[in-house]
């Protein structure tokens, strides 16, 4: 993958801009009944780019929110670092979007989802809203890292850089080092349901980042993804 310029103003020129990235990953999933109608749904992601352009992942957050919000508080990588791309790694719900980062990332993501209504009634259910109404209960687990280990200390994520802003003079710069566990998860449950033709997701989630359970954060998004 290649950045290019095109321009059309002065004729037509067309050339790749120097750089590249490569990149590897995969998505797995499996589905488990559990009795007539419950689902047990299983996800595994990961992807890591490489290259003098890569792609930086911002884990947290859910898919397809219809109202996303960004964790301000984590550092982004820090400045000479080459990304060209960046993307949301979805679902961990219970953060907003960059809990973590970087160039890697891994996440797990466990549901229960019950269709209440088709256990209460016997006849066919005729109203969309009710026959695809689902109870859901779920785990997240991922992290995101730069370089080779979420686990090294000179990961970005456990580095900040305090230095004087303009226009005081830069004497002083200090460098603080501080742990973070790389590894964070989500628990919460949530609902589903079609309505006007757009499968809709409202979940409640809890965050643990550091073995501390965070306040908790309402996702709302549509399709039936994780």
């Amino acid at each position: 993958l290649k950045k290019m310029d095109i321009d059309i103003e002065d004729g037509f020129k067309f050339n790749f801009n120097d750089g590249f990235l490569t990149m590897f990953g995969a998505d797995v999933r499996h589905y488990q009944r559990l009795g007539r109608h419950s689902i047990l749904a299983l996800r595994g992601a990961g992807a890591t780019s490489f290259g003098s352009e890569k792609m930086l992942f911002f884990l947290g957050g859910a898919d397809n929110e219809l109202f996303p919000s960004t964790n301000q508080n984590i550092p982004l990588p820090l400045a000479g670092e080459e990304f060209a791309y960046q993307t949301l790694a979805s679902s961990l719900r219970g953060f907003r979007a960059n809990i973590r980062n970087g160039n890697s990332f891994v996440l797990a993501n466990i549901e229960l989802r019950v269709p209440i209504f088709k256990y209460l009634y016997k006849r066919q259910i005729k109203s969309s809203i009710i026959r695809n109404f689902q109870l859901v209960g779920f785990f997240d687990v991922g992290t995101a890292w730069q370089g080779i280990s979420p686990f090294s200390e000179d990961n970005p994520l456990n580095t900040s850089v305090f230095a004087p802003e303009p226009p005081a003079p830069q004497v002083i710069t200090a460098t603080v080092n501080y742990y973070r566990d790389p590894i964070v998860a989500g628990f919460g449950a949530g609902v589903r349901t079609k309505i006007f033709g757009y499968f809709l997701r409202v979940d409640y989630g809890k965050g643990i980042e550091t073995k501390i359970i965070q306040p908790g954060i309402w996702h709302v998004s549509l399709g039936m993804d994780f």
